[in-house]
C-alpha cells in the first residue's frame, strides 16, 4: 500500500474540481488527534470535508464522506488554523512534479483588512509527514512558517527546521533520476549498470515518483521481470512502458482501482489500471476519494478488530486458566471428600470392637464386616483418648466430609459452567466481525471479566439482535446466534415454545432455532449440519447435535448468557458436508 505521487495527483484533480472551481471557503476546522485534520467547506456541492492525515502508515489526503467524532477541546495547532483560515477561499493548489507534497493556497482577509495568501503545506511522506501553515509570501516568494502539526526544532533537524518564524523550505529532493528530465540514452546506460537485477527493483531504486506497485507494473507491461539478456528492443520496450505510466500522470488520466484478495478484502490501491497484480480481484472507482474512504475504513476496522480481539482473548484466556486451576483443586477436594464412607466405617468398627481394644492403642486391625470378604482393615487411633472417643472422632470426620462433598459438588458445577461459558466466548470471538466483538466486550464487562466503562448514567441493556438467517431447502427459516448474548435472546425472547432448538453436544457453538412446529427429517438434518458448522466441531466427523423444542430449554439460574439445560431431547450425528453447506450458506440473509 502506498499513497504515492500518482494517488496524490488524482486527489489534487478532485480538489480542483470540487473545491477550487466553485470557490469554496473554509467553514469549520477540527483536529481529531495528533495526526488528523478535517477541513469543512461552504459554497460547494461537496458535502464531506477534506481529510488530511500525517499518520506514518495511513497518511493521506482525500475528500471524505466518513463520519468522525470531533474532540471537545481543539489543540493549539487547530486553534492556529481557525485563526488564519476560517472563511478563507481555496484559490489554487500545487503539487511539485512527482512529489508527495501538496500546497493548498487560500485567500484570506488579515487583521488589517487586507487580502493575503496563506498556504497549507501537506507533506505525505511516511514517518516524515507533516502539515505546515505558511504565511503570505514575501517579495522574494519566501514564506514564513506560522505553525506545524508536528514541530521540528533545530535540535532534531538543523537543516530543515519546522518551527514558527522560520523560513519554509520544501522537503529535500530524492537522489533519483527524474523521469521528466531523463532521456533514453541516460536510461539505457543506467540499465546496463544494473544488469541482473529485478526490473521492478531497478526502477524503484533509480526513478523518482514510483511506488513498488508502479515499478512492478512497468516491469510486467514490458514483460521483463529480470534485467538480463538486454537487447535494444527490450530496453526500448521498458523505456516505452515507463513513459506510458508517466504519461498517465502528465495527462491526469486517472483510473482508481482497489485491489482485492480472494475473499474480497482490500489489499492495495492505485490510480492506473494494473495489467497484472498479486491480487485476485480488482474493483474500479470513479472517485479516488471514495476508494480511499473504502480502503482505510476496512483497514481501520480490521486493525480495531485485531486490537480488540487481542485484548479480549488475553483476558478470557487468563480467566479460563484461573477457572481450570480452580476446577483442578475442587476435583482434588471432591476426591478427598469421598473418604466419608471410610470414616463412617472406621467409627462403626471401633464401636463394634470396643471390648477388644486395649487402652492407649495406636492402631487396630478388626475384620471388615462390610466388605463381605472377612478381610482385616487397619484403623489408626489417637492413644490420648478412649476408643469410644476415637469412634466419635471418625464420625465427626464423616459428617464434615459429607457436608464438604455437597458443597464442593455445587461449586464445582458452577466452575465447570463458567469454563464452558468462557470456551464458548473464545469460539465466538474467532468467528465474528468487529461489531460482534464489541458486543462480546460489553457482555464481558457486564459479567465482570473486564472493568466496566465509566458511564454517566445507567442505561437499559440492549442486545443487537442480528442473527445469521438461512433459508432451508424446503423454505423454512433457520436462525443462528452470533454470540452468547444473541444465543440467550434467540431462545429466551425470539423463539416460540414450539420452535425447534439445536446445539452441538458438549462443545462451544451457536444456538440454532428452526421456525417450524413440525419439522421433517431433512429439515432437522440441515439445521443439525448448520449447528455443527457453527461450532467447534465444524471440521470433525460424526458430530453429535442435540435437538428438542424450545419449551424444554431452561436457562441455568445465575449462569452467564447462553448457558442452558434441556430435556426430552434427541441426538443426531452429522458430518459437515461441503456441498450441502455451500447450498445452504448461499441462502444467508444477514
Amino acid at each position: 500500500m502506498a499513497f504515492d505521487a500518482f494517488v496524490l495527483g488524482a486527489v489534487a484533480t478532485e480538489i480542483e474540481e470540487k473545491l477550487i472551481k466553485p470557490g469554496a471557503a473554509i467553514s469549520k476546522i477540527y483536529q481529531l488527534n495528533p495526526t488528523d485534520l478535517l477541513l469543512f467547506f461552504k459554497g460547494t456541492k461537496q458535502k464531506g470535508p477534506l481529510f488530511l492525515s500525517i499518520h506514518a502508515q495511513k497518511g493521506r489526503i482525500n475528500l471524505t464522506e466518513r463520519r468522525y467524532a470531533h474532540p471537545a477541546s481543539p489543540p493549539a495547532f487547530c486553534m492556529l488554523l481557525r485563526k488564519h483560515l476560517i472563511n478563507g477561499i481555496i484559490v489554487s493548489l500545487e503539487q511539485p512534479p512527482l512529489e508527495r507534497v501538496l500546497y493548498l493556497n487560500f485567500s484570506v482577509i488579515n487583521e488589517n483588512g487586507k487580502e493575503v495568501q496563506k498556504t497549507l503545506a501537506a507533506e505525505i511522506m511516511g514517518r516524515h509527514s507533516n502539515i505546515i501553515l505558511l504565511n503570505n509570501p514575501d517579495t522574494e516568494g519566501k514564506q514564513t512558517i506560522l505553525g506545524a502539526i508536528k514541530p521540528v526544532p533545530p535540535s532534531i533537524n538543523r537543516f530543515r527546521t519546522l518551527m514558527p518564524h522560520h523560513t519554509y523550505f520544501p522537503p529535500p529532493v530524492q537522489e533519483k533520476l527524474h523521469p521528466f528530465a531523463l532521456n533514453y540514452e541516460s536510461f539505457r546506460q543506467e540499465l546496463r549498470m544494473s544488469e541482473g537485477k529485478p526490473a521492478g527493483r531497478f526502477l524503484l531504486e533509480n526513478i523518482q515518483g514510483l511506488s513498488p506497485l508502479l515499478a512492478q507494473e512497468i516491469a510486467v507491461r514490458a514483460n521483463k521481470p529480470l534485467l538480463e539478456n538486454l537487447t535494444e528492443d527490450s530496453t526500448r520496450l521498458l523505456w516505452a512502458r515507463m513513459q506510458g505510466i508517466f504519461q498517465i500522470y502528465g495527462e491526469k488520466k486517472w483510473a482508481p482501482v482497489l485491489l482485492l484478495d480472494d475473499l474480497g478484502h482490500p489489499l492495495d490501491y492505485t490510480v492506473i489500471n494494473p495489467a497484472e497484480t498479486a491480487a485476485k480481484y480488482k474493483r474500479g472507482y470513479s472517485s479516488i476519494s471514495e476508494l480511499l474512504d473504502d480502503y482505510y475504513d476496512y483497514r481501520e476496522r480490521a486493525e480495531a478488530k485485531e486490537r480488540l480481539y487481542s485484548l479480549l482473548s488475553r483476558q478470557v484466556e487468563q480467566s479460563l486458566k484461573k477457572c481450570r486451576s480452580k476446577e483442578k483443586k475442587q476435583l482434588l477436594e471432591l476426591e478427598k471428600s469421598k473418604e466419608a464412607d471410610y470414616y463412617r466405617k472406621c467409627g462403626e468398627l471401633i464401636l463394634t470392637n470396643l471390648k477388644h481394644i486395649p487402652p492407649k492403642a495406636n492402631e487396630i486391625y478388626p475384620v471388615d464386616i462390610y466388605s463381605g470378604q472377612d478381610e482385616k482393615i487397619k484403623i489408626e487411633l489417637d492413644p490420648r483418648i478412649s476408643p469410644s472417643q476415637n469412634a466419635q472422632r471418625y464420625f465427626k470426620k464423616y459428617r464434615k466430609a459429607r457436608q464438604g462433598e455437597k458443597k464442593i459438588s455445587g461449586t464445582l458445577e458452577g466452575t465447570q459452567n463458567e469454563i464452558a461459558y468462557l470456551e464458548s466466548v473464545l469460539y465466538f470471538m474467532d468467528k465474528n466481525n468487529l461489531q460482534a466483538l464489541l458486543e462480546i466486550k460489553e457482555e464481558l464487562e457486564e459479567a465482570g471479566y473486564l472493568p466496566p466503562k465509566n458511564k454517566p448514567y445507567p442505561r437499559e441493556k440492549t442486545v443487537s439482535f442480528n442473527p445469521i438467517i438461512i433459508t432451508a431447502s424446503s423454505g423454512e427459516e433457520i436462525y443462528i446466534g452470533r454470540n452468547n448474548r444473541q444465543n440467550a435472546y434467540l431462545v429466551g425472547h425470539f423463539a416460540s415454545k414450539t420452535d425447534l432448538w439445536l446445539h452441538v453436544k458438549d462443545m462451544p457453538g451457536a444456538h440454532v432455532i428452526v421456525k417450524a412446529a413440525n419439522p421433517h427429517a431433512d429439515l432437522i438434518k440441515e439445521a443439525a449440519l448448520l449447528a455443527a458448522h457453527f461450532s467447534r466441531g465444524a471440521h470433525s466427523s460424526n458430530v453429535p447435535v442435540d435437538y428438542t423444542i424450545v419449551k424444554y430449554i431452561q436457562r441455568i439460574p445465575g449462569a452467564k448468557p447462553g448457558m442452558v439445560t434441556y430435556k426430552n431431547y434427541r441426538t443426531i450425528y452429522v458430518t459437515p458436508d461441503e456441498k450441502i453447506l455451500y447450498s445452504l450458506l448461499k441462502q444467508h440473509r444477514q
